[in-house]
């Protein structure tokens, strides 16, 4: 039967009840040597939320840099088309629930097609992210490969497309005590990002995530995320069950 659970990033998280496969599923201290799938759409759902440093946020760094890293004027024309750019910093947030940093080296290249106007951006990205939330924490490395459409001023919204890769290790009490380590890639499409806000006002990610147990065994699981709006988001997992996002 499919289930409709619901989790909040930066505002509460709902505890969810889900009930062993079997007794073998937990050791006897208490400590989970599974990982359920509950846990992978957690862990999915935070590498993607901006309330915790994930997908999204470090997205908006791409455009935040892209727009103020260059000269006064604050515009993509100021770059020159086909030139390497580059550049490294920290960010850091804190909401009523949840803590991240992150440090990201980016290097990216205007496209201006046949033309001198700007039409796209490619960003390359690397580096180390962490958070900490009352349901799970992590410390991951990440990268990415971002390209971002409709610079002009005249559009009213950014298009991206990427890539997006979290390797690294998760701390768990979603059910029970856990921990494991897992990789998680994302790929988007057509995510629409309000410049007025830097919203995500629609767009889908596919979402994969492989995680190694404590015991060694090995957990499969994948998602599409659909961008509803108004910070919110719906995980449908390969089961059926889904899982609503808001931040």
């Amino acid at each position: 039967m499919k289930r409709n659970n619901l989790i909040l990033l930066g505002l509460a998280i709902l505890t969810l009840s889900i009930t062993s496969c079997s007794d073998d599923d937990d050791s006897n201290d208490g400590t989970e040597t599974s990982i359920t799938e509950e846990e992978a759409a957690e862990a999915i759902a935070m590498a993607v939320s901006p309330e915790s440093g994930g997908m999204v946020e470090q997205t908006n760094q791409a455009i935040y840099t892209m727009e103020e890293d260059n000269s006064a004027s604050n515009k993509a024309e100021d770059y020159e088309c086909g030139v390497e750019y580059g550049s490294s910093y920290n960010i850091s947030g804190q909401s009523a629930n949840v803590t991240y940093s992150a440090s990201l080296t980016w290097s990216w290249i205007i496209d201006c097609g046949t033309g001198i106007i700007p039409s796209a951006a490619d960003f390359d990205l690397t580096g180390t992210s962490s958070y900490d939330g009352p349901r799970i924490s992590s410390e991951a490395s990440t990268s990415a490969s971002i390209n971002i459409q409709n610079l002009d001023d005249a559009e009213s919204s950014y298009v991206v497309n990427e890539t997006f890769t979290v390797s690294g290790s998760q701390e768990s009490n979603v059910s029970s005590i856990n921990s494991f380590t897992s990789t998680m890639e994302f790929t988007t499409t057509n995510l629409t990002i309000l410049k007025a806000n830097y919203n995500v006002a629609s767009g889908t990610v596919y979402a994969s995530f492989v995680g190694k147990a404590s015991n060694g065994n090995i957990y499969d699981y994948s998602g599409t995320l659909v961008f509803t709006g108004n910070q919110t988001a719906t995980l449908t997992m390969g089961s059926g069950n889904t899982y609503n996002l808001a931040w």
